[in-house]
């Protein structure tokens, strides 16, 4: 071997000569270096980083002042571009480019060089180079590929260098994507993207501004740096003129010339970066599907323009229905359309006269002697995405997977009038499901497709790697809160694929840490004092590409069983059955300092961050199952490892984990006692007052769910710790201001966060006017030419109205403050209500509570919760005291239901002007329990004249858990302790009567829903007993079956009580 070259380039380089002796030194150095890393090392620690990047920054500023205003790659025809490549092409260039090809080289060493070069401040001067309109074409693609080197190197980076808030930011990938994310390089790589693809440099352009976009948008932030710079429409540009060749409509010539040709090869990616940007945001994905292109294209047929549609028949007009095969409601096995469509296996390539053997929906009827219910097919985007997937294999596949599911979730969130989500299930159930399910046992490590891959190139390894690493958390997002897609994905092999390659994560096999030898020692070796030294030594080694490998796909597959085991108690067990629990376990011990200073590196040694967080998220999925809670979680010590991990460094860890102990401290749980000796209390009630508003709310759901059933001094204790004062300071939240209400696109006052009936947006049965239409799509040039009246979705203008919305709803601060009010509200209220909830209604809890709050503030305080917040949008009569005989604010017709809309009397509440149901629900069931106190604490209870006016127009509201609540505090205000209290129970069943509470409970008795009716004639009948000596069953019998004998309304402290302090536990997504 000849000498190595690095000194003499490093000589040339730090004091140069000439332009061209640079470009050689550069040449020589980068011939050296590839491939080699002690070479690369011997670079660095000799200097070569400062030189590189002050040679890019001059030549930079050269460059950028020569080539001002002068436009890349928008010349016409072969002769301009290569006259413009021999003038504009100079030696300085010829530097910057040799000198990006070394930065490249280094940063294929891994993080440990990457560390160097940022801190030798390279990064700036790529970035200048990426401007088109001052960098040749060809250093503009140089510059992109280095910077997707760059990227690679640092997701190598180990997940656990920052394991706290404040120390990510030191990590590398903060620090690059620091440097992209900027306007100027933003608006760049907008640029970039924005030039017509066809030459080969533009598409290599283009495909690695889409491939760095991939790569590093995670945060809020960066996307919506992205989408106000319109990358997302440029991106649907690009994806619509990969799908127009499938769009077997003929297109017109304008349309045709807005769609330039764009390389195939990289649809994966482009679907890729689209699913990154719209990620966790309804309001990016409404965008995209909204975009001018996308429309155009994949509008419903009868959307597009007359001219798209002259001449063209039945068949042209569903196209896109004949991409997929159609699924029925009721199928026949001999019918043929069925035997030509399986279900899975590979997809052949179709022509338009390939669809001529099939028969059409006509025929089949005619034929056919049995009637085929027929469904609306599936919406044209959706089709041509599940044609892509059925279609593909591998990463192309799986993108479209995953775009698939990502525009599901918004299509489940914000329906928009969309007749296609009744079918959507099925066609997932029965094309998607299955294609994923196939994907993930191919690549899974015992599969004989992936021994063959390991044999096959580097890019087959890696493609099956990346299929690995990403099919179940697709799987995942798929199923997520649907037990009918969930059902499908367990029919077939899935799930003992996936425990199986769950075990395999963590059985690689361990990697020594010891460096290689090198023939001088480098810890003793002199440097030369005049090199920067931040520049000139190596960061931290990055993990090994099967240790990062098996990181991946071991979180992704924790995902998935996850999302499984979420809603069905008999998968639950199902994953528990199959021996999952134990890898589970292993899955949350975090990885610890100690660890990295061994001489070995195993996989059994720890987790990251990414991977703690998917273990705690599945564990509290199974925690859900109180058999599994009991049985096999107990069994496996999980109580011990899940509360050390909340109170780990990561904020995002923590919160995983308190969500886990919200189940493990139910009062069902036997590991309850344990994790209390490990001193949750304390660490729960410091958290309540953490800065992060999730901490807060999942803190405050686990100690309400653990003050229920405890005893009583242990009960004062929580209540002292967490401190009335807190408590006081949350219930005073700003959903207390009247300013919930905002007027809708008609102008109407509608209270966004507190929707009686349906949750989501309202949708417009009828269109709107012409006029409207023809304003709105002169404001939005995206919606110009593709909306006509009578759409399948509708109009343009409440398409305008509902991008608002769903902005609003997701990026309005304030809209989403008053939410997280409403919801931590709910908490302290709910703690409230177990905190004087008691096996024996002794009533302690309720004199400890009052005591410490005081009777008027707590009174007020949950008078604040049910009346409405603007009285004078309330029905003024119901703020009237009642008469003695009739209360004014029954209407006089006794005979109709108050709950039909139909029938509904001018003085029924304004129920926009009350505060949140979840609020006024929490409140009564706190009321439920002080009535199921002591005799005093009943008389106590009604004297609250204003308390009682105010709970009086609750009985009419239209949810019925509500009026239940209401029917059970009624019922045990008039209820009889002993014979000793049937006088005190006289008075107040008198003074309830004069509050109008009699007639309610008549109200109630009328009620359309059977348990409400059932607790109100309880009432009713205690009422004409106590009032008018009429014949009913006993005082003392216990009420329709909650407990019995002497227990008396005490059956509601046993049982009813109980099913009040889990209220929320069994439905909703904690568990």
């Amino acid at each position: 071997m000849g000498r190595s070259t690095i000194p003499s380039a490093l000589s040339e380089l730090s004091n140069p000569s000439t332009p061209e002796a640079q470009v050689a030194a550069l040449q020589k150095l980068k011939n050296e270096i590839v491939g080699h890393g002690q070479r690369k090392e011997l670079a660095v620690t000799h200097g070569v980083v400062k030189p590189l990047a002050g040679l890019l920054r001059a030549e930079a500023r050269r460059g950028g002042k020569r080539r001002r205003n002068v436009t890349n790659g928008h010349g016409s025809g072969h002769a301009s571009e290569t006259r413009r490549g021999v003038e504009q092409w100079t030696t300085e260039d010829e530097l910057r480019f040799q000198a990006t090809l070394v930065v490249g080289s280094l940063a294929n060493g891994g993080p440990a060089f990457v560390a160097p070069l940022l801190a030798g401040h390279v990064l700036p001067p790529l970035l200048e180079a990426l401007r088109p309109s001052e960098t040749p074409a060809k250093l503009v693609t140089t510059t992109l590929k280095t910077l997707n080197q760059i990227v690679d190197a640092i997701a190598q980076e180990k997940p656990w260098l920052g394991m706290s808030e404040s120390s990510s930011r030191s990590s590398l990938a903060f620090a690059v994507n620091e440097s992209i994310y900027t306007r100027l390089v933003i608006e760049s790589l907008a640029e970039i993207l924005a030039q017509s693809a066809g030459t080969i440099k533009v598409n290599q352009q283009i495909e690695s501004v889409v491939c760095l976009i991939m790569k590093t948008c995670r945060d809020e932030y960066q996307k919506k740096m992205l989408v106000d710079a319109g990358m997302l429409d440029l991106l649907a540009d690009k994806l619509a003129a990969v799908a127009a060749a499938d769009d077997s409509i003929p297109t017109t010539e304008a349309r045709r010339s807005n769609r330039e040709p764009f390389p195939r090869g990289c649809l994966s990616e482009l679907l890729e970066t689209i699913s990154a940007i719209i990620k966790d945001s309804h309001f990016y994905t409404a965008r995209f599907l909204y975009s001018q292109s996308i429309q155009q294209l994949f509008g419903w047929p009868k959307e597009r323009s007359t001219a798209t549609l002259e001449g063209s028949n039945t068949s042209q007009a569903s196209s896109w229905d004949k991409l997929i095969p159609r699924v029925h409601t009721m199928a026949s096995k001999s019918d043929p359309y069925i035997k030509q469509w399986p279900a899975l296996g590979a997809y052949p390539s179709v022509t338009a006269d390939s669809y001529s053997r099939l028969p059409s929906m006509e025929s089949l009827q005619q034929t056919s002697g049995r009637s085929v219910i027929t469904d609306e097919s599936e919406t044209p985007l959706f089709i041509w995405l599940m044609y892509v997937a059925r279609r593909s294999e591998g990463r192309e596949r799986l993108s479209a997977c995953w775009l698939l599911a990502l525009l599901k979730k918004f299509g489940e969130r914000w329906p928009l009038n969309d007749p296609s989500k009744t079918t959507r299930e099925r066609h997932f159930s029965y094309l998607i499901i299955p294609l994923v399910e196939k994907m993930i046992e191919e690549s899974s490590p015992t599969s004989e497709q992936t021994k063959r891959a390991s044999t096959l190139s580097p890019s087959a390894r890696d493609e099956m790697r990346f299929v690995l690493e990403r099919s179940p958390i697709v799987l995942a997002e798929l199923v997520a809160g649907n037990k009918s897609l969930q059902t499908a994905a367990v029919h077939a092999r899935t799930l003992p694929t996936l425990i199986q390659t769950l075990k395999k994560s963590f059985d690689i096999p361990a990697t020594s840490s010891k460096p290689l030898w090198q023939p001088r020692s480098s810890s003793h070796e002199v440097k030369d004092p005049t090199l920067d030294p931040a520049s000139s030594t190596l960061g931290r080694a990055g993990l090994s590409p099967d240790l990062l490998h098996a990181f991946k796909y071991r979180e992704s597959i924790l995902l998935a069983l996850a999302a499984i085991a979420g809603d069905q108690d008999s998968l639950r067990k199902m994953v528990i059955e199959m021996g999952a629990a134990t890898h589970i376990i292993e899955a949350l011990v975090p990885y610890s300092e100690s660890n990295e200073q061994s001489n070995a590196s195993s996989v059994r040694e720890g987790n990251p961050d990414s991977v703690l967080i998917a273990a705690c998220k599945v564990t509290r999925s199974l925690s859900r199952s109180v058999s599994v809670l009991r049985t096999s979680l107990i069994d496996h010590g999980v109580a011990q490892p899940v509360f050390e991990l909340s109170t780990h460094p990561n904020v995002k860890v923590q919160i995983a984990a308190t969500e886990v102990i919200t189940n493990l401290v139910l009062d069902v749980s036997p590991m309850r006692t344990e994790i209390l000796e490990s001193g949750v209390l304390a660490t729960l009630c410091e958290q309540c007052r953490s800065a992060n508003f999730d901490l807060r709310f999942g803190s405050l759901w686990a100690l309400k769910h653990l003050c229920l059933g405890l005893p009583h001094s242990m009960k004062i204790q929580c209540l002292d710790e967490l401190g009335v004062g807190w408590l006081v300071q949350v219930l005073n939240g700003e959903p207390s201001k009247p300013a919930m209400g905002t007027p809708n696109a008609v102008g109407e006052q509608v209270d966004i966060l507190n929707a009686v009936d349906e949750p989501h947006m309202d949708v417009d049965d009828e269109p709107s006017s012409e006029e409207d239409d023809d304003a709105m799509t002169e404001s939005i040039p995206s919606m110009r030419r593709h909306q006509r009246p009578g759409s399948r979705y509708t109009s343009a203008t409440n398409i305008r109205d509902r991008l608002q919305q769903i902005k609003n709803d997701e990026q309005d601060n304030r809209l989403n403050g008053e939410r997280d009010d409403i919801r931590i509200q709910e908490q302290a209220l709910d703690f409230i209500r177990n905190f004087v909830s008691e096996d024996k209604a002794s009533g302690e809890m309720i004199d400890h509570l009052l005591k410490t709050f005081g009777h008027s503030r707590f009174f007020e305080l949950l008078d604040a919760k049910i009346r409405p917040k603007n009285p004078s949008l309330s029905n003024p009569s119901s703020q009237t005291q009642a008469s003695s005989n009739t209360p004014s604010y029954w209407p006089s017709n006794t005979h109709r239901t108050p709950f039909s809309s139909s029938t509904t009397p001018v003085t029924q509440p304004n129920w926009a002007a009350y505060p949140s149901t979840e609020l006024i629900l929490a409140t009564v069931y706190i009321l439920v329990h002080l009535a199921n106190g002591r005799p005093a604490h009943r008389s106590l209870l009604i004297s609250q004249t204003t308390l009682m006016q105010h709970i009086l127009p609750l009985f009419t509201h239209p949810r019925r858990d509500i009026r239940v609540a209401c029917a059970w505090m009624l019922h045990n205000l008039v209820w009889v302790e002993d014979h000793t209290d049937e006088a005190a129970t006289r008075e107040r069943a008198i003074s309830l009567r004069q509050l109008g509470f009699e007639e309610g409970a008549r109200v109630l008795g009328r009620d359309m829903d059977l348990d409400v009716k059932q607790r109100a004639v309880v009432s009713i009948e205690q009422f004409d007993k106590l009032l008018n000596g009429g014949l009913s069953r006993s005082g003392f019998a216990s009420p329709s079956g909650f407990g019995g004998g002497d227990g008396g309304v005490g059956g509601l402290s046993s049982m009813g009580g109980r099913l009040g302090g889990l209220h929320g536990w069994r439905h909703d997504s904690r568990g």
